[in-house]
């Protein structure tokens, strides 16, 4: 089950709904209705990964570490694992920690990634590729769980 860290979990998911991120369970029994609100019928599964800690601080502010946009909407699962996630809002950086079974809908917006462990994920996205533009926004210490 998803950690809402920055502010209570009906906060959270009401600053990240307006950013365009809904944090959702794959026992949800609207999850199916939510993947097809973003990603519309671009349903199937894209791909799958196993994304690892990463090796020292500077590691984890590269890449998907990175604040970046992607090009396409997101339905992304947890397969296994643990990690971190920030979402931008107009309230600041709202951070959630995502484990087994959880799911990210993101429409195109910023958010930085780091896994705490190996975390397997199921990707589904919008368009030909998922594509990430760095945002260029400076990276600050990750929250702790």
């Amino acid at each position: 089950m998803a950690e809402f860290l920055t502010y209570d979990e009906e906060r959270s998911r009401a600053f990240l709904s307006v950013a365009g991120v809904r944090i959702l369970n794959v026992e949800d029994p609207d999850a199916n209705e939510v993947m097809v609100d973003v990603l519309g019928e671009e349903t199937q599964e894209r791909a799958s990964l196993v994304a690892s800690p990463p090796a020292d601080a500077e590691s984890s502010e590269t890449g998907m570490g990175a604040w970046h946009v992607n090009n396409g909407n997101e339905f992304q699962t947890v397969v296994s694992g643990r990690g971190i996630l920030e979402f931008m809002t107009d309230k600041g950086a709202i951070a959630v920690v995502m484990e087994a079974g959880d799911i990210m809908a993101v429409e195109q917006a910023e958010h930085r990634y780091r896994p705490l462990t190996d975390q397997e994920w199921i990707l589904r996205f919008t368009g030909a590729d998922l594509v990430a533009t760095d945002t260029g926004r400076a990276s600050g210490p990750w929250p702790i769980p």
